[in-house]
């Protein structure tokens, strides 16, 4: 299968407890910082890496809607088997070296028990803290920890019915979400990787003093704002969406590198910045109520997408100068599927050869 049968293949957009007495910081951020200008020792870590799994997995897996907006309670989240350590060691099984959690999807729904929410695995069904068994088991198996955070998010933004994608957020609610990556940041110290999802809903300075408060918690952590599906098939990580900045790597959500390979040398604003590119890869099927996109979630019907396809998206990131993000999806009892598994091990036995 050659690379236009791949991009056609996967024309799919995306979208894509206590502290132990501490008190996460965000009110007073350290001095600016930004992008590195020039190849570091984090950025030259973070390449060398090559190839991660994202996993996807919420209360998306218990309404069985991509879109979920946080209505349901805290207690329709209850995964019977949970097994996170399944998950990692799939990851590892394919060669993966660093893993990325969806810590809190647009639902609001947050997979850790935080202080003072009541909207988190706390107060469902199953009130394992799911970050902390994440980043034990990428410690067991030796890949890098990080997480998602979308900022798109009905259940604090108030908008159940009609959730806005564009319009700019509150005050207050961007309060809690400094409060959640401080605590992050705090509870899971030296985070690897930090990604924002919809980050055209913060305010310029909303997104420097994101990127800061990373920072200033996790010195050498890569961070990524999504561009987008329709902003990253058109740059192709050869510019930055001025929606997804600060940021430490261009990512191409659902989008191959360019041709002839990226080159990191990305010029933003009129400057010149080192910047690395990470394709972001659905796995799943298309999502019948949005045809033209595939599912970052487990569905009854799920069913991955054929093992040559991944395969060789993987190969055309590795010959072009790019790292690739590869999603998995555990189901709704907490496991990654038979299904799945067994194409991923048929990935590993390509993608190894």
């Amino acid at each position: 299968m050659n690379r236009r049968s791949v991009l056609k293949f996967i024309t799919a957009p995306a979208i894509g407890a206590a502290l132990n007495g501490m008190t996460p910081s965000f009110a007073t951020v350290a001095p600016p910082v930004g992008p590195a200008t020039e190849l570091t020792p984090a950025l030259d870590a973070y390449q060398k890496l090559r190839f991660g799994c994202s996993f996807h997995f919420g209360m998306p897996n218990f309404t069985g809607d991509d879109y979920d907006v946080g209505r349901v309670p805290a207690s329709t989240y209850n995964p019977t088997h949970l097994n996170v350590r399944q998950w990692i060691k799939v990851a590892h099984s394919l060669g993966a070296k660093y893993a990325i959690l969806v810590a809190k999807y647009m639902s609001g729904f947050t997979l850790w028990p935080s202080k003072g929410y009541d909207y988190s695995v706390a107060n469902s069904g199953n009130k394992t803290d799911v970050v902390r068994a994440f980043v034990d088991a990428c410690n067991e198996f030796g890949l890098k920890a990080g997480f998602y955070y979308c900022i798109l998010d009905p259940h604090n933004e108030g908008t159940f019915e009609k959730f806005d994608w564009d319009s700019l957020i509150s005050d207050q609610y961007f309060n809690t979400i400094k409060r959640h990556v401080a605590e992050l940041h705090s509870l899971y110290p030296n985070t690897f990787y930090q990604l924002f999802d919809i980050t055209w809903k913060l305010k310029p300075e909303q997104r420097a003093e994101l990127y800061s408060l990373v920072k200033q918690h996790s010195p050498d952590c890569i961070i990524v704002m999504n561009q987008g599906f329709r902003q990253s098939r058109v740059n192709q990580g050869r510019s930055s969406e001025k929606a997804s900045w600060p940021c430490d790597v261009i990512n191409g959500e659902d989008t191959l590198p360019p041709l002839d390979g990226h080159d990191p040398h990305v010029k933003f604003e009129g400057k010149q910045y080192y910047m690395p590119f990470e394709t972001w890869l659905p796995t799943g099927p298309v999502y019948p109520p949005m045809p033209w996109m595939h599912t970052w979630f487990w569905h009854p019907w799920y069913k991955t997408q054929p093992a040559e396809v991944i395969a060789k998206s993987y190969e055309i990131c590795m010959g072009s100068n790019a790292n690739l993000l590869l999603n998995l999806t555990p189901d709704n009892t907490g496991r990654i599927p038979e299904e799945q598994v067994t194409t991923m091990t048929r990935v590993a036995e390509l993608i190894h050869r």
